[in-house]
């Protein structure tokens, strides 16, 4: 297999997924790239975006376009933030440990969790400076989610995330045609979650509980109907997180865009942040969601592959690459800050 040369520095992220597609082992790449089934909805995530335009404006004085955001009171350095990820050591040596030091050098936000190899003490130990959110996968007793939410206080991670949409392990096609299980290969410190059954019998009662017992901020991922949005509202949770998982667990063919689509028409005026993740590759694709109504976007698979590629270096320059391209898109589209980026100035095909 042809190795990838260490200095060979990636300027794209189309290029840093070739990059990283020759590096590493075709099942390891096969599995980051699976999504639910035969990876419809995964690319319903990509073609939805590429669906929307965007309505330039010109002669409008777009001098500097100061791209920091406030999230939930600290500032950062954009909308663009890292979505949770598990089993990263097989990416990576240290993992989630090395991606955490890539987002620090960037002044964004690594969201990890209890799917990750790497425990949330050691990423902390070795990212004293990063803002880190905590994500909590419902694959245990009420007195394992607290002991998760003391733990997310004492690393002092800024936010709690819930994620709701990952019960059983779904049928992927290119995965299991490869015959790889990624949970049985890497470096791990986090301890497995003590009963994946458990998310079974959870309903919204988790996230009211979750709710009562921190002062961090809730955020609930796996939103793509507005019944859970509301739901969301009524618990006064702090941000809705609009994903499918990249496409990974239910092949529904509900996209982001599409749910934040109808989400955003009755929510409107609401106060929680918005979440959105699913397909982005582009500076413009944040822009064309900013414009639909999000507050922050995540990505995934994309930081993986710079992680591959020149881990920490590597994950910083996929959010590098991806923060001038936004730049450049709301400087020649005339957007002079977010304020600009409403639905007004995108069309659909």
């Amino acid at each position: 297999m042809k190795r990838l040369r260490s200095d060979k520095k990636f300027v794209t992220l189309r290029e840093a997924e070739n990059y990283a597609q020759k590096k590493i082992n075709k099942k390891i790449f096969n599995w980051l790239q699976s999504g639910a089934e035969d990876n419809y909805t995964t690319s319903k995530n990509i073609i939805d975006l590429n669906n929307i335009k965007i309505k330039p404006f010109h002669l409008k004085k777009v001098k500097k376009i100061n791209l920091t955001t406030n999230f939930f009171g600290t500032k950062i350095s954009s909308p663009l933030v890292l979505s949770p990820m598990g089993h990263q050591t097989q990416f990576h040596r240290e993992g989630e440990i090395e991606t955490a030091k890539g987002i620090s050098s960037i002044n964004s936000v690594g969201v990890f969790g209890t799917q990750g190899r790497m425990s949330l003490d050691d990423v902390r130990k070795n990212n004293t400076k990063t803002k880190l959110c905590w994500t909590i996968f419902p694959f245990g007793p009420l007195k394992w989610v607290s002991s998760q939410i003391k733990n997310a206080e004492k690393n002092k991670c800024i936010a709690i995330v819930v994620c709701i949409d990952a019960n059983i392990r779904s049928h992927r096609y290119l995965d299991r045609e490869s015959r790889y299980d990624a949970r049985t290969i890497g470096k791990r410190t986090n301890p497995n979650p003590p009963n994946q059954e458990a998310a079974l019998f959870y309903d919204w009662n988790l996230v009211k509980f979750i709710k009562k017992n921190t002062k961090l901020p809730v955020i609930v991922k796996g939103i793509l109907s507005i019944e859970d949005a509301l739901n969301c509202i009524r618990l006064k949770c702090d941000g809705l997180w609009i994903s499918n998982h990249g496409g990974r667990m239910f092949n529904s063919g509900i996209s982001g865009v599409e749910a934040l689509r109808e989400i955003k028409k009755k929510i409107s005026n609401k106060k929680i942040k918005i979440f959105v993740d699913g397909g982005v590759r582009r500076g413009s694709d944040i822009l064309k969601l900013l414009c639909l109504g999000a507050d922050f976007i995540g990505i995934g698979r994309p930081a993986i592959h710079g992680l591959i590629c020149h881990g920490k270096e590597g994950v910083k320059n996929i959010f590098d690459i991806l923060n001038s391209e936004l730049l450049t898109s709301m400087t020649n589209g005339g957007f002079r800050d977010f304020s600009e980026c409403k639905t007004s100035r995108i069309k659909f095909k």
